[in-house]
C-alpha cells in the first residue's frame, strides 16, 4: 500500500478512539437502531400529547394518558424481567418491538381518517406501554452481552440516552413536520421508524442465550425477590429512583400545558421544549461515556439529581420561552448523568442470572412511575396551576434525597 492511499484509510483505531465503545459492532448497531426508533418513539408522544390536550383541554386528561401508560409499567416488567431471564433477549425484543410498531400503525390510521378519539389513544398508549413493560428489561439485560465489562458505565450511560436523546430530534421534527404533514402524518413516520431497530436486531452477532436451568415463573419472582431485599444498596437506589420518577421527572407529559397557557406558544414551541431536555441528554450521555475519571457512581448520581432539581424549578418558575428552552437542556442533561450512575450501580451489583429481575425494577421506577407521576401533577394541577404542582414535587424529592444522602452511606461508598 503507498503513502496516499495508507494516509486516506486510516486505521481502525481511529474511528475507535472517536467513537468510543459505539465502534463496537454490536452495541453500534443496537444504538443506532434504537436512537432511530425513538425519535420517531418522540414525534409521536409530542403529537399526541398535543392532539389529547386539544381534544379535552384539560391538564387532568394528559395526565390519564400518563397514568394507562404507568399501570403495565408498574405491574408488568418483574415478570417481564423473569421473562428476559428465562429466554434468548432478542428473540424477546423482535417480538415487543413488533407489538410497538402495530400500536402505532393503528393509531396512525385512525388519525389519518379523521376517526381518532381520545379514549382510543388512551387504549393504544396502554397496549404500547404492556409492550415496553417486556422490552425494557429485556433491553438492559442484553447489553452486558454486547460489550466487555470495562465498557459497561459507558454503554450504559449511551444506552440510557436512546429514549431522551431521541427527545432531541423528534420533538424539533414534529414541531416542523405537523404544520404540513398533520398529526396522523406524525404517527406514520413513527411507525416505519420501529423498521430500524427490527433490522438491527437482526444484524447482531451474538451467542445463543443460555438460560438457567427450568424454573417455575413463581419460584423465579420469589428468588428475584429475595436477592434484592437482600442487598441495601439496591433497595436505596431503586426507592430513590422512584420517589424521582414519582414527584420530578413526569413533568414532561404535561409540557403542553406549559406551552399552550403559560409560555404562549403553538405545537412548533412545544417541539423545541420536548427537544432541549434531549439535546442535555445527549450531552450528558456523551460527557459519561468518554471523560477518563468521574467521581464514584453514587457521588455523581447525588450530584446529578441536586442539579436536576434545582434546574426544574427554575423552569417550572419560569415565563420566558428562550429561559424555559435554556434550563431543560440542563435538566436533561442531568436527568441522564443521574439515569446512567443508576442504572451502572444496579448492573455492577447484580450477577447476569439475575440481570433481567434487578433491571426491571428499574424499568418500573424510572419509566413506569413516571407517567404515574404525571397523574399525580395534573390533578394538582387542575387547583393548583401546574407550575406550583412542578415544585411541590421537586421539594418532596428533595426532602427524600437529603433523608437518603446523610442516613444511607451505602449510597455515598457506591462504586
Amino acid at each position: 500500500m503507498d503513502e496516499a492511499t495508507r494516509a486516506a484509510s486510516p486505521p481502525a483505531t481511529f474511528w475507535r478512539r472517536r467513537l468510543g465503545v459505539l465502534a463496537q459492532r454490536n452495541f453500534g448497531l443496537f444504538w443506532f437502531g434504537l436512537v432511530l426508533s425513538n425519535t420517531g418513539t418522540w414525534m409521536q408522544l409530542t403529537a399526541q400529547g398535543w392532539l389529547v390536550y386539544e381534544l379535552s383541554d384539560s391538564a387532568l386528561t394528559l395526565g390519564a394518558l400518563g397514568g394507562v401508560r404507568a399501570l403495565p409499567m408498574i405491574v408488568l416488567p418483574f415478570f417481564g424481567g423473569v421473562v428476559a431471564d428465562r429466554m434468548d433477549r432478542r428473540r424477546l425484543l423482535f417480538i415487543t418491538q413488533s407489538g410497538a410498531a402495530l400500536t402505532a400503525l393503528v393509531l396512525a390510521f385512525l388519525t389519518v381518517t379523521g376517526a381518532i378519539e381520545v379514549w382510543q389513544i388512551l387504549l393504544l398508549g396502554f397496549l404500547a406501554s404492556v409492550s415496553l413493560a417486556f422490552d425494557q428489561p429485556a433491553r438492559q439485560a442484553l447489553i452486558p452481552s454486547l460489550v466487555p465489562r470495562a465498557d459497561l458505565r459507558k454503554a450504559i450511560a449511551l444506552h440510557s440516552v436512546v429514549f431522551t436523546g431521541g427527545a432531541f430530534l423528534g420533538p424539533a421534527i414534529t414541531g416542523l413536520l405537523a404544520p404540513a404533514i398533520g398529526i396522523g402524518g406524525v404517527f406514520l413516520i413513527n411507525a416505519a421508524s420501529y423498521a430500524f431497530i427490527l433490522i438491527a436486531l437482526g444484524l447482531l452477532r451474538v451467542a445463543p442465550y443460555r438460560p438457567p436451568a427450568p424454573q417455575s415463573v413463581w419460584s423465579s419472582t420469589v428468588e428475584g425477590f429475595r436477592y434484592i431485599t437482600r442487598h441495601e444498596l439496591i433497595l436505596v437506589v431503586i426507592g430513590l429512583s422512584a420517589m424521582a420518577s414519582l414527584f420530578a421527572r413526569s413533568y414532561q407529559q404535561l409540557t403542553p400545558v406549559f406551552a399552550r397557557d403559560i409560555l404562549s406558544v403553538d405545537i412548533t414551541g412545544l417541539g423545541w421544549l420536548m427537544s432541549a431536555p434531549g439535546l442535555g441528554a445527549l450531552s450528558g450521555a456523551f460527557i459519561v461515556a468518554t471523560v477518563g475519571r468521574l467521581p464514584r457512581n453514587g457521588v455523581l448520581a447525588g450530584a446529578a439529581l441536586s442539579g436536576y432539581l434545582a434546574t426544574l424549578t427554575v423552569f417550572a418558575l419560569s415565563q420566558s420561552f428562550v429561559l424555559s428552552v435554556v434550563v431543560l437542556v440542563a435538566v436533561g442533561l442531568f436527568n441522564t448523568v443521574f439515569s446512567a450512575s443508576v442504572r451502572t450501580m444496579l448492573q455492577m451489583a447484580t450477577p447476569q442470572a439475575f440481570h433481567g429481575r434487578v433491571m426491571s425494577l428499574n424499568t418500573i421506577t424510572f419509566i413506569g412511575f413516571s407517567p404515574l407521576g404525571t397523574l399525580f401533577l395534573g390533578a394538582l394541577a387542575e387547583p393548583l396551576g401546574v407550575s406550583l404542582a412542578v415544585v411541590l414535587g421537586v421539594i418532596v424529592v428533595a426532602l427524600v434525597f437529603g433523608y437518603v444522602w446523610a442516613t444511607r452511606g451505602v449510597l455515598r461508598r457506591a462504586e
